[in-house]
């Protein structure tokens, strides 16, 4: 098992991967049958999908929500599992930027690859950002 300074080093990393829109970088550190949930979506967000692999989804998140930059606030950590809050200068598309502070949860296989994230936002601020567009 990799220790905390290293898994969080993979955490900043993937983030970084993920705010230059590299997906096959990305596609590199995460499990083939990993898992990737937004927490509490019962509803439709345009640009993030419902169905597919995990893969796919962030793939088409990509493409949809630009970030612009990203900073990690803190994390805990614990054997295989992660939670880290991050704040995040992101837009819709191409539209206005805004700050938003989310909470991923990362679990990290034995191989270093991560397995499963579930995000945590700020349902309103997503709400906000859509009415925009």
């Amino acid at each position: 098992m990799i220790g905390r300074d290293e898994f969080l080093k993979r955490v900043d990393h993937a983030y970084a991967m993920r705010a230059a829109g590299d997906k096959e970088g990305l596609a590199s550190v995460l499990a083939e049958t990993m898992s990737f949930r937004i927490a509490g979506e019962h509803l439709p967000i345009p640009g993030v999908p419902r169905a597919g692999s995990a893969i796919a989804k962030i793939n088409e998140m990509i493409d949809v929500f630009r970030i612009h930059s990203i900073e990690r606030v803190d994390a805990v950590v614990e054997g295989n599992k992660a939670a880290v809050l991050s704040r995040a200068v992101l837009s819709y598309k191409n539209g206005e930027k805004i700050t938003a502070e989310f909470y991923d949860l990362w679990v990290i296989g034995d191989d270093g690859k991560f397995t499963s994230i579930t995000q945590f936002g700020d349902a309103a601020l997503v709400a906000y950002v859509l009415a925009m567009a």
